[in-house]
């Protein structure tokens, strides 16, 4: 397989994925817990933050991929995790510094997806919680770009259209660094 068929099918295999999980998000949010339903009480927005969640686990899934397929296809003996950094910086490093592609993210992109990156960060380690986080600046500013992201009481709450927006966020990052990456390699392809 050439890296450019490992690149196209892989930016498919993601668009499915985040269909897939646009889709588990809408039925989940179509259960009726009852109001006396300790899930609603206890978890009221356990669903969105599970999505979240699993939309990084996608992301960090890809970052890792896209890196494998890049340090194959051009010969690196570096390896993208042995770079110092958060996984965003360590992709972006890899793609650009190391194996010389240009564009893969602008500073509005990486903003908004390191915010996401604590949100995510947050609801695991902290419970969903800003009190005692250490990027809570990261997160507040997030939240003031993304409508339906929103904090209560010290607490990240996202509704649905957030949770759609940052699937459409992730999907158009990737698919621009997949563009970037097919367009380099199309001419092994011909």
């Amino acid at each position: 397989m050439t890296p450019y068929d490992s690149f196209y099918g892989n930016d498919a295999d993601l668009y499915c994925v985040i269909h897939d999980l646009k889709l588990v998000l809408a039925k989940t949010e179509d259960m009726n817990f009852s109001d006396s339903d300790l899930v609603a009480d206890v978890f009221p927005d356990i669903t969105r933050k599970s999505f979240i969640v699993s939309l990084l686990i996608t992301l960090d899934e890809q970052f890792k991929v896209y890196c494998e397929i890049l340090k194959e296809s051009t010969g690196q003996t570096l390896k993208w995790n042995e770079l110092k950094g958060s996984a965003l910086e360590r992709f972006i490093m890899y793609s650009t510094k190391v194996c010389g592609f240009t564009g893969i993210c602008d500073n509005s992109s990486r903003q908004l997806l390191s915010g996401l990156i604590e949100v995510r960060n947050c609801i695991i380690h902290n419970s969903s919680c800003l009190e005692g986080f250490s990027k809570r600046g990261v997160i507040e500013s997030f939240s003031s770009k993304v409508d339906g992201v929103t904090i209560e009481n010290g607490i990240v709450f996202l509704d649905v259209e957030a949770c759609i927006y940052c699937a459409d966020l992730i999907l158009e990052f990737m698919s621009k660094a997949y563009s970037i990456a097919l367009e380099h390699f199309i001419k092994e392809r011909q």
